[in-house]
């Protein structure tokens, strides 16, 4: 990071071909110089930068790379990347061996095992699908969306 920020320039124009820049908001020096790379040579997909922040709302941002970059919201894990399993739920969801007879009669009742609705309220952001209790899970949403 120290030298990303003492030569933003230098560090930039030393980068490979294609580079991944991680918690790009800690350093927003090297926009400036992002943004100059990018219009000396417009190949898309030079530059991934990732972080935690909105670097749009960087109060140290000296330029947006509008129209040079495009956002990409990612999402939280599905439910088969959690348990590290096959993706089948689309596919279990509408087979008949999801539902089953209750008691011969022809009410049927859902077959899932865990509570969809549970699976649903726990989430997937890995964070708080770590968290030991519910409470927990609870105050971790909490805060992410008060920092959000």
């Amino acid at each position: 990071m120290g030298t990303a920020k003492a030569d933003p320039v230098g560090f930039v124009k030393s980068l490979p071909e294609k580079a991944i820049l991680d918690e790009i908001q800690r350093v927003p020096e090297l926009f400036l110089s992002i943004k100059d790379s990018v219009d000396a040579n417009r190949i898309p997909g030079r530059f991934i930068l990732t972080g935690s922040a909105n670097v749009l709302l960087l109060p140290k941002l000296s330029d947006s790379l509008a129209g040079r970059m495009e956002i990409i919201h990612l999402r939280p894990l599905a439910q088969c990347e959690i348990t590290g399993s096959k993706p089948n739920f689309l596919a279990s969801l509408f087979s008949e061996s999801l539902l089953s007879r209750a008691g011969g009669t022809n009410q049927k009742t859902n077959a899932l095992g865990r509570s969809l609705a549970d699976i649903i309220v726990k989430g997937g952001y890995p964070a708080a699908v770590n968290r030991s209790s519910a409470k927990r899970r609870n105050v971790w949403y909490r805060d992410y969306i008060t920092t959000i």
